[in-house]
């Protein structure tokens, strides 16, 4: 059965069902299935069908896919999930058998039958007329494999397009729960649960409304990477030169200005002859060869340099133009300041 590439991921992220943002409605319908099936032999012996066909509809991005895993998980359940887009071949004829098959092996593992874009098989009226007698039977083989699913297995289908979808289908789903828009009220508890756990100088952002929970998220995540990074180019370090960018000059042609800085020391260091990436050797050192830190062996071995204040930006720009075998570290100064310092990269 050549269907495995239309799998979603076996590793999909699990939200546990408390936690996802569901109406009350939708939750109260699901917890409902939950208590039947955990006491399906009490309804068995009462000849009481359990409700094990639901369909998931409304908007992307709203949670069908979630609340599919999440039932999962609820009731310890792997879950086959496909595509039916993906999933659907050019020959009709395959693609039934391969349901068949599909069918067969979640009744056989005790699994939960996940099918997304359900609305496929609607769209299946579109084939040429010659391909309409396949797409019958296709359709066919569905309501049969759907009808004859036991009690104790579970089918959950979910689609964008309920509208597209034969009525002969759709009643077969005892469950049909709609998914809508979350309201402003809804989101703002959403965008308060996501930004709580961010640091309050990064979870300023801009709250759009009339959008899925998906779309929500997506708009928070690229606005905190962009405050993230706004944050670190501002963000001030301490850096200590100990080479030929103590000189202003050296400072204007990088940075463009000049750094404000402090004389400093780094014992347990000391420095050995190197070559600079990109600058003269005579432009980057006092005794006109370049020169590299490392630490030694002798604790009374020092360094003498200056301890400049850069930004996060300069800081990344004074990476590429740093000796290549040089490695930047955090380091104190005798004077007990954090300071980054480029060592030799063993």
């Amino acid at each position: 059965m050549a269907h495995h590439s239309t799998y979603l991921n076996p590793k999909h992220k699990i939200i546990p069902l408390d936690q996802l943002h569901l109406n009350e409605d939708i939750r109260e319908r699901i917890n409902q299935l939950l208590e039947e099936f955990t006491y399906i032999n009490a309804l068995k012996d009462l000849n009481i069908p359990v409700d094990n066909k639901i369909l998931l509809y409304g908007h992307t991005g709203c949670g069908k896919t979630a609340t599919a895993y999440a039932i999962g998980h609820a009731l310890n359940k792997k879950v086959i999930a496909i595509n039916l887009s993906g999933f659907v071949s050019s020959k009709l004829g395959e693609t039934a058998k391969n349901l068949s098959d599909l069918f067969k092996k979640a009744i056989n593992d005790d699994a939960i039958l996940f099918i997304d874009e359900f609305d496929f098989i609607g769209k299946l009226r579109d084939y040429d007329e010659k391909d309409s007698g396949e797409m019958k039977r296709l359709v066919n083989t569905l309501l049969q494999l759907i009808d004859n699913l036991p009690d104790n297995a579970l089918l959950i289908c979910a689609t964008n397009h309920l509208g597209i979808i034969d009525t002969a289908l759709l009643r077969r789903f005892q469950i049909r729960l709609g998914y809508t828009l979350p309201t402003k009220e809804d989101l703002n508890k959403y965008y308060d649960s996501i930004l709580s756990g961010f640091p309050k100088h990064l979870n300023i952002i801009k709250r759009s409304y009339g959008i899925s929970y998906a779309e929500a998220k997506d708009s928070i995540h690229q606005q905190i990477k962009a405050n993230v990074i706004d944050f670190e180019k501002r963000r001030k370090h301490l850096l200590f030169f100990y080479d030929g960018f103590i000189s202003p000059d050296l400072q204007l042609q990088h940075y463009g200005r000049k750094l404000d800085g402090i004389e400093g020391t780094l014992s347990g260091y000391t420095l050995k002859d190197s070559t600079i990436n990109g600058v003269s050797m005579p432009e980057r050192s006092h005794t006109n060869r370049p020169q590299i830190a490392l630490k030694s062996k002798e604790k009374s071995d020092t360094i003498k340099g200056m301890v400049f204040e850069v930004t996060g930006e300069e800081l990344v720009q004074t990476d590429k133009i740093s000796a290549p075998n040089s490695n930047r570290i955090l380091a104190t100064t005798d004077a007990g300041a954090e300071v980054w310092v480029y060592v030799e990269n063993k």
